[in-house]
């Protein structure tokens, strides 16, 4: 047993231990009290992968019982195994808003979340806490200023969390306007700066400019009635980027072999990598044109069985999922499905939304599907067999004693009994047809009763979704399931 507590009074325990039912293996699980007054607190585990080749990437734990958001006890997973190509849970998370404490078996560690947790894509450099702040450059060389006495600095800085941000800070005494412009690399001009021109990196008054992470190479330049300078290559005149083929950014239906001029570092690369063994595969790209710095674009290369009309490759979009975020249902993007060997269309994601890329192919007998969410740093895809319905859609109506095969092993979530002794068990998981849904079912041994499972409707309700034994895809965290004598009802506690 290991222990991290917060200032907070919030606390989270990690344990281990061998059940009755399986004394073969050793098992891990988490229990998580929140502090008086926290909010927005929320536990969870952390799986590492052992990919047999030395080098183990300890991931976020992606399972309707692997966290919660309130007081209580998540389930029980694998804690240790030596078997290569495997994930077995060794670590668990606690955050209020304002730190995160974890614990493994060797020790706990408590650290502050700061101006915000992960990785901070944009931000207001004046709002971070000086305590927040790794360091803060204003380098000499990185100021200018004009007759007017207008000028402008480029600052740098690095969070404590990691992340390096830029921004442009300055006066504007007379008017005028200050702004971030980012460097472009090796286009049909020669070396250039280009203006970037989302909201927040361009000001009219005398401040501070949003701050960036993403971005290229930075300078700062301030014009006035007096003149125009920047920061860096002050004699390059800012010249727009390569022709945008359409009126507004983002483009769609770009073919990729039309981009001529790509960002530095951005050319086009391999991201993803769907492959069904001896079947389809569905390749997965990234790059960012140079006639749009502010998207990434994507496309896919499907490479599927001749003449046969059960096969298909499909680029999707896929929520960004964090510890207490159950990711939604991959959706297909629009025009992006393929149904013979070729490539898709160039789509945009923005790199602020949290959408992530996705692909599924499907040869007729099984379907493969890879995806970046949860920040996947391998070219991995999950494989599986073609079930009730569709690759990717929720099947209806499926009963759990027809599922042959697991993805993992089905799992008793929580009971209910009557006075009589009667009993209901929630109880779900993932059967190997499905690409992404868990599934949750009641069931029952009890005669003379009924029982069924329930669901929280948008309005905050429950509305029983499926009888006894059958299945209804769900996030885990609302579904109940109920057990009645015609005398009395008893329905198990919601795991959220």
């Amino acid at each position: 047993m290991k222990e991290a507590t917060l200032a907070s009074g919030t606390r989270i325990t990690l344990y281990t231990g061998k059940p009755a039912w399986d004394t073969s293996r050793t098992y891990a699980w988490a229990q998580v009290r929140l502090g008086t007054g926290v909010t927005k607190g929320r536990a969870w585990l952390r799986a590492e992968e052992n990919w047999g080749d030395g080098i183990n990437t300890t991931k976020t734990l992606e399972h309707p019982r692997s966290y919660r958001d309130t007081t209580g006890t998540t389930g029980m997973f694998q804690y240790s195994t030596t078997a290569p190509r495997s994930a077995y849970t060794n670590s668990a998370c606690v955050a209020d808003g304002a730190e995160r404490g974890c614990v493994n078996s060797y020790g706990a560690e408590v650290v502050p979340i700061g101006s915000c947790e992960g990785w901070c894509s944009e931000a207001d450099p004046d709002a971070i806490p000086a305590s927040d702040w790794s360091y803060v450059e204003r380098s000499e060389y990185d100021r200018v200023e004009l007759p007017s006495g207008a000028f402008v600095q480029k600052a740098d800085g690095r969070l404590k969390q990691g992340t390096y941000l830029g921004w442009a800070e300055g006066g504007l005494p007379a008017g005028g306007r200050m702004w971030l412009e980012a460097w472009q690399g090796q286009g049909r001009w020669g070396q250039v700066y280009t203006e970037f021109t989302p909201e927040g990196a361009s000001r009219t008054t005398t401040g501070s400019t949003r701050a960036y992470s993403w971005l290229p190479e930075l300078r700062a330049c301030v014009s006035d009635s007096t003149g125009t300078k920047c920061t860096r290559d002050n004699d390059a005149t800012t010249t727009a980027p390569t022709q945008a083929p359409c009126a507004k950014l983002p483009c769609t239906g770009i073919d990729p072999a039309s981009v001529t001029e790509w960002m530095p570092n951005y050319g086009p690369r391999v991201v993803e990598d769907a492959k069904v063994y001896l079947g389809g595969r569905f390749t997965i790209y990234q790059g960012r044109p140079a006639w749009d710095p502010h998207h990434l674009y994507y496309w896919g290369e499907a490479e599927l069985p001749p003449g046969r009309d059960d096969v298909s490759a499909t680029l999707m979009r896929h929520a960004s999922g964090g510890a207490d975020f159950r990711t939604s249902r991959p959706e297909p993007l629009a025009g992006a499905r393929l149904t013979a060997s070729g490539k898709t269309k160039m789509v945009a994601l923005d790199p602020l939304s949290g959408a992530e890329i996705a692909g599924l192919v499907v040869d007729g007998k099984k379907w493969a599907f890879a995806t970046q969410q949860g920040n996947n740093i391998y070219q991995e895809s999950t494989e599986g067999p073609i079930g009730p319905c569709a690759p990717g859609e929720a099947c209806e109506g499926v009963a759990s004693g027809s599922v042959t095969a697991w993805a993992s092993v089905a799992t008793d979530w929580a009971t209910v009994a009557l006075p009589s002794g009667a009993r209901v068990t929630l109880a779900g998981s993932r059967p190997q047809w499905s690409v992404t849904d868990y599934y949750a079912w009641a069931r029952t041994d009890a005669q003379n009763v009924t029982a069924w499972l329930e669901d929280k409707a948008p309005g905050g309700s429950y509305a029983k979704v499926a009888d006894a034994g059958t299945m209804k895809a769900t996030d885990g965290r609302s579904v109940r399931a109920c057990l009645s004598d015609g005398t009395t009802t008893k329905c198990t506690t919601p795991l959220g």
